[in-house]
């Protein structure tokens, strides 16, 4: 019993090791999402504003949440030192700024169309929109192998 237990815990280990990045990201982006959620839904059930408006200012506040989260939590190996800090900056934002037009669209369409209350259409935009992120900015903060080679050497060593 103690050697498939001690099996199983290396298997996860080496899983959470390979995968650290995403399990932690999914972590800070969790709360990055729950800052999104709940400046959103302030704005719209307490000050009653625009709905454009109040998912703007949540992806503002969110963004500049999970971009700190990023830098000094997620991607902390192999990390792109090439780029100055400044230069991540506008190179997260510019990509969550395309974010936010399926993320405005969604929350039209679902509260607007749909009908559907603001809480929920927030929690499936969050999901939705978060899958986008994760992508673009694990290119921002990790540093790009710049040949294919190189890349698929790194890909079979992982896997081995």
């Amino acid at each position: 019993m103690d050697k498939d237990f001690n099996r199983r815990r290396t298997l996860g280990e080496r899983i959470f090791k390979r995968h650290r990045n995403l399990w932690v990201y999914m972590f800070f982006g969790f709360i990055a999402s729950l800052i999104n959620t709940v400046v959103f839904m302030f704005m719209h059930d307490f000050l009653h504003t625009v709905l454009v408006i109040d998912n703007t200012i949540a992806f503002i506040v969110s963004n500049l949440a999970s971009f700190w989260f990023n830098h000094k939590a997620v991607f902390t190996k192999n990390v792109d030192h090439e780029h100055k800090l400044w230069q991540k900056l506008l190179s997260f934002f510019a990509y969550r700024i395309i974010s936010l037009l399926p993320d405005t669209l969604i929350m039209w369409l679902g509260m607007t169309v749909l009908g559907w209350p603001a809480l929920i259409v927030k929690v499936i935009d969050q999901i939705l929109v978060g899958i986008f992120n994760y992508l673009t900015t694990k290119s921002v903060f990790e540093k790009q192998e710049k040949s294919l080679k190189k890349r698929l050497e790194k890909k079979i060593k992982m896997a081995l």
